[in-house]
C-alpha cells in the first residue's frame, strides 16, 4: 500500500495516510492540532506551508548529506504538545491557538493552550545565504516573554538561531531541529 504524505494547512504537522481512489475528496482531522478539512487541502498545505511556496520540490535527502550541504531548513518541536513545524524559506508568525489568531502557526490544543503566549509572539525567518540556512528569530513587539535558551530577548531584537536552541514562548518551549524523517501516521479507522 502507497502512503501519502500530506502537511496540516493549520498546524504544518506532517501526516501520512493511506492513499486510495477518492483520497483527496475524504475528510481528514489533523491529530496534533484537530484542524479538519478535504485531504486536498492538506495537500496544498504541503506547497504553502510557511506562508510562501517552495519551488525546490520535496526530495528527501538523507541527514547527514542535508546537514552537510546546509540546505535543510529544519523544523520546529514543542516540548508540550509534541507539534512538528515544518520550516521552508519565508517568514512565519507563531503563536498561540485562539480563534481569533493570525498566525502562521497556532500552537495548542484542547489539551494544551499556554495564555502566557500572544496570538502572533514571533517570527521566524529562513533566509537562503550563499553559506547555506539560516535562522532569524524576529520581535515582533510580542506582550509576552520570549526566551532563547533562557535569556530574554529584547523588543525589535533580530537573531540567528541555530539547531538545538530552545525557545520559550511565555511558558511553551520549542526547539528548533534539523527535519524529521518520519511523519505521523493517521489511522483512518
Amino acid at each position: 500500500m502507497e502512503l501519502l504524505t500530506v502537511v496540516c494547512p493549520n498546524c504544518r504537522s506532517r501526516l501520512s495516510l493511506q492513499n486510495e481512489p477518492g483520497i483527496q475528496d475524504k475528510m481528514l482531522a489533523c491529530p496534533i492540532c484537530k484542524y479538519k478539512a478535504k485531504v486536498s487541502l492538506f495537500q496544498m498545505g504541503q506547497a504553502g506551508k510557511g506562508g510562501q511556496g517552495s519551488s525546490e520540490g520535496d526530495t528527501k535527502l538523507p541527514a547527514s548529506l542535508r546537514q552537510q550541504r546546509k540546505t535543510d531548513p529544519g523544523q520546529m518541536r514543542v516540548e508540550q504538545t509534541g507539534q512538528i513545524i515544518e520550516l521552508c524559506v519565508g517568514s512565519l508568525v507563531i503563536g498561540r491557538l485562539a480563534k481569533s489568531g493570525t498566525a502562521d502557526v497556532q500552537i495548542g490544543n484542547d489539551n494544551y493552550n499556554d495564555e502566557y503566549m500572544s496570538r502572533r509572539h514571533v517570527q521566524i525567518d529562513v533566509v537562503k545565504t550563499p553559506q547555506g540556512i539560516e535562522h532569524h528569530l524576529v520581535e515582533i513587539g510580542s506582550k509576552n516573554i520570549i526566551q532563547l535558551n533562557g535569556s530574554d530577548i529584547k523588543r525589535g531584537d533580530e537573531l540567528v538561531l541555530k539547531f538545538g536552541d530552545k525557545l520559550t514562548l511565555g511558558k511553551t518551549e520549542v526547539i528548533l531541529e534539523e527535519s524529521d524523517e518520519e511523519a505521523t501516521l493517521v489511522n483512518d479507522n
